[in-house]
């Protein structure tokens, strides 16, 4: 069923909806937060302090070789973690085998305590 089939849809029935509406109320909806036995797993995983000064020197030489007039600073180091690396990597297997046109962006990930 197309975008412009459920407008014609909607339009021409307005009453047959209303016949056929439920007498009970509608379930409540489920909460967006997962229950408190998950533990929610951070993509970034914060670096020690004394692997910051090859990152800061690195990221400071290509800043200056761009934009030589301009001033950066680094507040924060992190390094991806690897177990949320792997879980999304194979939740979007999975799901690009299921549905092969469509694009995946996993934004949470948690693991049961």
């Amino acid at each position: 069923m197309g975008f412009f089939d459920w407008l014609r849809r909607k339009d021409a029935e307005p009453e047959a909806k209303a016949a056929a509406a439920p007498a009970t109320a509608p379930a409540p909806p489920a909460s967006a937060q997962p229950e408190e036995e998950w533990e929610k797993i951070p993509a970034f995983l914060p670096v020690d302090a004394s692997e910051h000064r090859a990152v800061v020197i690195a990221a400071t030489a290509i800043a200056a070789g761009d934009r030589p007039e301009s001033q950066l600073v680094v507040r924060r180091v992190n390094a991806v973690n690897p177990e949320h690396r792997l879980v999304s990597c194979i939740a979007s297997a999975l799901a690009a085998g299921a549905m092969e046109t469509s694009q995946f962006v996993v934004k949470n990930v948690y693991k049961r305590k």
